[in-house]
């Protein structure tokens, strides 16, 4: 057996990357649609940037209090009617940084009508909790 043979627990890990981004852009779909305002803060940095049209958060708490007042709203959220649908068709993984492109589409639950559609592009960082995301840029169509 040569060292070629074998395998680093890093190089396993650093394998499972674009998956961990993967599994953490649904998550954040679902909590849009099931979680607590809360729970973004297990998703996004502390510095996040949130940018979608002239719409601008910076910062978690930012980003808490725009899905508390959406869900106040009934915007979206339990008991709104709506879902996110979410496809990462893109990750790229370098180090400890990612970038991520995703289609999305806001839908109606009550029949699929299509609300909004569009893409999210993403960066990420790996924190000691793992994947997190540090900028989202929406853009509709």
């Amino acid at each position: 057996m040569t060292a070629d043979d074998h395998h680093s627990a890093d190089d396993l890990l650093a394998a499972d990357d674009p998956a961990a981004v993967r599994a953490l852009l649904h998550r954040l779909a679902t909590i849009g649609d099931e979680g607590e305002p809360g729970d973004y803060r297990d998703v996004y940095t502390a510095d996040v940037r949130w940018a979608w049209g002239a719409d601008l958060e910076t910062g978690l708490d930012a980003v808490v209090a725009a899905a508390t007042r959406r869900r106040l709203e009934g915007v979206s959220g339990p008991g709104s009617g709506t879902r996110h649908e979410v496809e990462p068709d893109r990750v790229d993984v370098d180090g400890d940084t990612a970038t991520a492109s995703s289609r999305f589409r806001f839908v109606s639950t009550d029949g699929g009508r299509v609300l909004v559609a569009g893409t999210y592009a993403d960066e990420l960082v790996r924190t000691a909790a793992g994947w997190r995301v540090r900028r989202r840029q929406v853009t509709s169509r």
